[in-house]
């Protein structure tokens, strides 16, 4: 089976990092356009995606399989990009998140029937902006 695996140790609890990952506010502060998220077991969502700069425009839909507050994400992930064959059908993402001594946070993603590099990017984002949510607590 295909599939892209990620890890990134994160500057911020567990609690700040579910809510960039859960939070319609906050997932469009990092990654998305649009976000609409029911935030539990059955939950469905929906992420909107456009990136001109890599000619990338698309929707991303699914269900929320498991939620772990503060632990665990998992949701199908289903999305077609206009003007193209592409299509991603079927596909599970699952984030995990391991509390680390001094309020950091080992973010480990699995997407499972997708094989791609361009996660680190949003990695990345996603510590910045966890970063950024600490900071304008403080």
């Amino acid at each position: 089976m295909i599939e892209t695996k990620k890890n990134i140790t994160i500057d911020a609890p567990p609690a700040v990092v579910f809510k960039a990952l859960t939070d319609e506010s906050e997932l469009v502060q990092w990654m998305f356009q649009e976000a609409k998220m029911d935030a539990r077991v059955g939950g469905e969502y929906e992420f909107k995606f456009n990136w001109p700069a890599a000619k990338v425009t698309s929707v991303g839909k699914g269900r929320i399989r498991e939620l772990i507050p503060n632990k665990k994400l998992s949701y199908t992930f289903d999305a077609d990009y206009p003007g193209t064959n592409r299509s991603v059908k079927d596909t599970i993402v699952t984030w995990t998140l391991e509390e680390l001594p001094g309020d950091k946070t080992r973010v480990t993603l699995v997407h499972v029937g997708v094989d791609w590099a361009g996660y680190s990017y949003w990695l990345e984002k996603l510590a910045s902006h966890c970063r950024d949510m600490i900071s304008k607590t403080s």
